[in-house]
C-alpha cells in the first residue's frame, strides 16, 4: 500500500469517525423502521412489541421487546405462546455502524475519477442497505431465538446462531469490506470506457 493511499485512508477514517460521533444516533434513529421490519420478518416466530433506542450509561443502544407469537417444538415439547414472557434482545449503535464506517473509509479513501467516485458512492449506499439487513436483525433475531434455546433445548444451535458467531468474531469488519470492494470495483467497471477491437495483422 502507497503512503498516498494510506494518508487517504487515515485521513477519511478521521472524517468518518467524527461524523459518526456526532451523528450516529440521529442516523440509527432513520434506520429503525426499515430495522424493526427486517427483524419481524427474520424472527417471524415473535410480535416485536417495541423497537427503540435507549441510552446504557455511555452507549446508545438499539432494543427490541417481544414476546413469542407461535408454538415452537424445541426439546421434545410444544411451547404455546402465553403473551407473558417477554424476551429482550439489544445491540449498540456502535456494534451496528461498524460495517458501515468500514465501507465509508475506503469508499471514500481509494482514488478515483470524479464520475467514478459518483457512481461508486450510489453503488455504495446500496450495499450499505444491504450489509444492514445481513447484520442487525438476523443477530437481533439470534439473540431471541438464544433465549429461546437456553431454557427448552440447552446446549443446541442453529444456522442463525452460526451467523450470528460469525459477525460477533470479525464477521461485520468481512461485510464492511466486501461491501467496500464490490461498489469500487463495479463502480470502475461501470465507468470504464471499453477498448475498440484492435484490427487483425
Amino acid at each position: 500500500m502507497s503512503k498516498a493511499l494510506v494518508l487517504r485512508v487515515l485521513l477519511a477514517a478521521a472524517v468518518v469517525l467524527t461524523m459518526a460521533h456526532i451523528g450516529a444516533r440521529d442516523v440509527a434513529q432513520l434506520l429503525l423502521p426499515m430495522l424493526r421490519e427486517a427483524l419481524a420478518v427474520v424472527a417471524d416466530d415473535f410480535s416485536i412489541q417495541h423497537f427503540e433506542l435507549t441510552q446504557e450509561r455511555a452507549n446508545t443502544t438499539i432494543g427490541a421487546l417481544a414476546v413469542q407469537e407461535r408454538t415452537l417444538f424445541l426439546g421434545g415439547q410444544a411451547i404455546v405462546p402465553d403473551g407473558q414472557q417477554v424476551v429482550v434482545a439489544s445491540t449498540t449503535v456502535g456494534t451496528v455502524m461498524q460495517p458501515l464506517l468500514v465501507l465509508a473509509v475506503l469508499v471514500l479513501a481509494w482514488p478515483a475519477r470524479l464520475l467514478e467516485f459518483i457512481v461508486r458512492l450510489g453503488v455504495a449506499a446500496g450495499a450499505a442497505m444491504v450489509v444492514l439487513l445481513l447484520d442487525t436483525p438476523f443477530s437481533l433475531a439470534a439473540w431471541l431465538w438464544d433465549v429461546q434455546l437456553k431454557m427448552y433445548e440447552p446446549g443446541s444451535s442453529s444456522p442463525l446462531l452460526w451467523w450470528n458467531v460469525f459477525l460477533n468474531g470479525g464477521g461485520r469488519l468481512a461485510l464492511g469490506l466486501v461491501a467496500a470492494a464490490f461498489a469500487i470495483t463495479l463502480a470502475q467497471h461501470w465507468t470504464t470506457p471499453s477498448r475498440p477491437p484492435q484490427p487483425g495483422r
